[in-house]
């Protein structure tokens, strides 16, 4: 594989292509349009996307296509990050140039972003929205004035291109605290903010050396900047200049504070003065630096309060993040016996915990796991401490090995003679309903073929075997089969729940699968994944690792399937358990909210179960390998809750003699 730069020539070549700056503002995306030297019909991109608000946190792949695009819901009071992955098909020379969206904003359409191109010996180019005269006589030497007048154009110009965006607090004196003895003022006032653009000489930020002193230690105090006069007086009025007192808010890069130490003329072209020479100083905060009793001082008052913290509330978040890493305190505290279990709140003792290695490479990935089977179906295992549910903003994941352990997995075919309309719902005629092992009862999933709107895994509502009828749970459409259509039963096994504590057995959440299919409730809501269209069906006896995405900014539900080559055993230098990705697809899904103070709950069926895992983020695929190859999960505050089936811990009671 060979990439330079933004050009590929191998087969499986990628190229990552990312945004320096979000888009804000955007309502809808329409379209986009790139540009690609060497594309052929045997060699090209295949070309996909992923998005964010936060520049952090992202969206699963999906294709970069219109469709998918137009189908993003988008808030345009959050920033829009993308990002692009151009993965080469065919071995030749490709070149990446350029790429743009079409987008609707709260003020219109942006068709095209225009480079500006000037021909001629002294040619130049602009950008954006940007248009420079560059062809025409711009310099008289003998008028002064209209100098004076580009240069000033040219340093607003430069300002808006290369500025760093910072959030200025414009002070003024306290007349009341006039000292006409020693001829200066002792109270002042924020009267405004404003976000404004400034210029760092040559781009030389403060470095992140720390000064030590006997007293404290501080980052590096004084820099300057130039802040442009017509920049400055567009945001606080004519004739406003800055003065001691003043502090601003760097939020690009630096993510600091700082307040103005002294103002200076800039010695710039002809005495134009177009800029402030501004020296900062770290800030501080100071008793005799108030707020107007403003709508606008009310507003810098909040928005300061919001930037300034101690030490202790500012790394509140990251200690708390890195004590969880590092103690682990919600997998460390899972064994126990009743009330010493701190993960689990009950525990069925009917239920076999059984001792056995699974190994990748070298590495334990388990060594427990519930033996779901020794339970009679859907009987409750594990109930857990853990008991919440999310709102329809915040994002889950979740992480689990299983093996299925099938008694008799698919059921015999069962000729449809008619399909009738049930109150409501589908209602298939056969020629006799089967009995024994192949029985069919409420609540078991069967695959159904031949009929115009029913194929597919459906879900049996009711059932009669006198009539040898069956209905299905899901609303009729009609009535159009085939002469061949049929149905089976598939066993199915759900093994996580999310739902009530009694004998009501209401539940929200539901993790099921059958041979051919993996089934997701959320509410009341099943997103059934057709595990046979990527040649996938599970095999008994046979480890599957699989990552749930819910990622509620993208509108997301993804579906990961992992195996492995070699499952179990000694370890050997000669046998790996290297993850391959089997399976994956991404649903778009509604906003989905799940109420608190419900039980999460494991049951009994025909499925081995260990390292269950809830986490706060959706995993990106390129970690999933990684998070699903820990037996000690690393990212600990990530975690809602983390189960490695480990059994009680059984000692015996001590009692004090005395």
């Amino acid at each position: 594989m060979a990439v330079t730069g933004s050009s590929t020539d191998t087969n499986g070549d990628q190229l990552l292509v990312s945004l320096k700056t979000p888009y804000e503002n955007v309502v809808e995306v329409t379209g986009f349009t790139d540009s690609i030297t060497g594309e052929t019909t045997s060699c090209f991109y295949n070309k996909d996307f992923r998005w964010g608000i936060d520049g952090v946190t992202y969206s699963d792949w999906v294709s970069l296509t219109d469709a998918n695009l137009k189908g993003l819901v988008l808030n345009p009071a959050n920033k829009f990050w993308i990002q692009y992955r151009y993965t080469q098909v065919g071995d030749c020379t490709l070149t990446f140039n350029s790429i743009a969206l079409e987008i609707v904003t709260d003020g219109g359409v942006i068709c095209k972003i225009p480079q500006i191109d000037c021909g001629g010996v002294d040619g130049c180019s602009g950008a954006l929205n940007l248009a420079f005269d560059c062809c025409g006589d711009t310099w008289n030497p003998y008028d002064i004035s209209r100098a004076g007048q580009m240069y000033t154009q040219l340093s607003a110009m430069a300002n808006n291109l290369f500025g760093f965006c910072v959030d200025y607090y414009k002070t003024k004196a306290d007349q009341r605290s006039r000292d006409v003895i020693l001829k200066e003022y002792s109270l002042f006032d924020v009267i405004k903010e404003s976000e404004i653009k400034i210029m760092v000489p040559d781009n030389e930020l403060p470095t992140r050396d720390i000064n030590f002193n006997p007293l404290m230690m501080d980052f590096p105090v004084q820099f300057e900047i130039h802040i442009v006069k017509s920049a400055f007086e567009a945001a606080f009025g004519i004739g406003a200049k800055p003065q001691m007192r003043d502090y601003l808010y760097f939020k690009q890069f630096m993510n600091r504070m700082y307040e103005v130490d002294a103002v200076a003329q800039s010695d710039d072209f002809m005495y134009t003065g177009a800029y402030w020479r501004v020296s900062l100083v770290t800030y501080q905060q100071r008793t005799n630096v108030g707020f107007e009793n403003t709508i606008e001082g009310n507003a810098a008052e909040s928005s300061t309060e919001a930037l300034v913290s101690n030490v202790e509330e500012k790394f509140r978040v990251e200690r708390e993040n890195e004590f969880k890493d590092v103690r682990k305190p919600n997998e460390y505290n899972t064994i126990g016996s009743q009330a010493n279990d701190y993960v689990r709140r009950s525990l069925n003792k009917k239920m076999t915990i059984s001792e056995e290695n699974v190994y990748n490479q070298w590495t334990i990935i388990s060594k427990y796991h519930y033996a779901l089977g020794t339970l009679a179906n859907k009987t409750v295992g594990v109930k857990y401490r853990y008991n919440e549910g999310w709102g329809n903003t915040d994002n889950r994941a979740f992480t689990f090995w299983f093996r299925p352990q099938y008694k008799k997995p698919i059921g015999k075919n069962v000729l449809i003679t008619q399909i009738s309309n049930n109150a409501g719902y589908p209602m298939l005629t056969t020629t006799g309903l089967p009995l024994g092992a192949d029985e069919i009862k409420t609540g078991d999933w069967i695959s159904v073929r031949g009929t115009n709107s029913y194929n597919g895994i459906q879900l049996v509502k009711s059932l009669d075997m006198a009539t040898g009828t069956l209905t299905l749970d899901i609303p009729y459409t009609d009535d159009i089969i085939t002469n061949t259509a049929k149905f089976n039963k598939e066993v199915s096994n759900t093994f996580i729940q999310y739902g009530t504590d009694d004998q009501r057995n209401f539940n929200w959440v539901a993790f099921t699968y059958t041979t051919n299919w993996f089934i997701i409730k959320l509410n009341d809501v099943y997103y059934k994944y057709d595990l046979s269209k990527k040649s996938v069906s599970f095999i008994k006896g046979e480890w599957y690792a699989a990552v749930i995405n819910l990622n509620q900014i993208a509108k997301q539900l993804s579906l990961f399937l992992y195996n492995t080559p070699e499952l179990t055993g000694a370890i050997n230098p000669d046998k790996t358990a290297d993850l391959t990705n089997i399976y994956t697809n991404t649903k778009t899904v509604p906003a989905i909210s799940i109420d608190n103070d419900y039980t999460w709950k494991l049951l009994g069926c025909e499925t081995d179960l260990t390292n269950i895992r809830i986490w706060s983020q959706p995993i990106e695929e390129d970690l999933q390998e990684l998070i699903l190859s820990q037996y000690v999960v690393k990212d600990s505050h990530l975690a809602l809750l983390l189960d490695n089936a480990s059994p009680e811990l059984m000692l015996p009671t001590v009692t004090n003699p005395r």
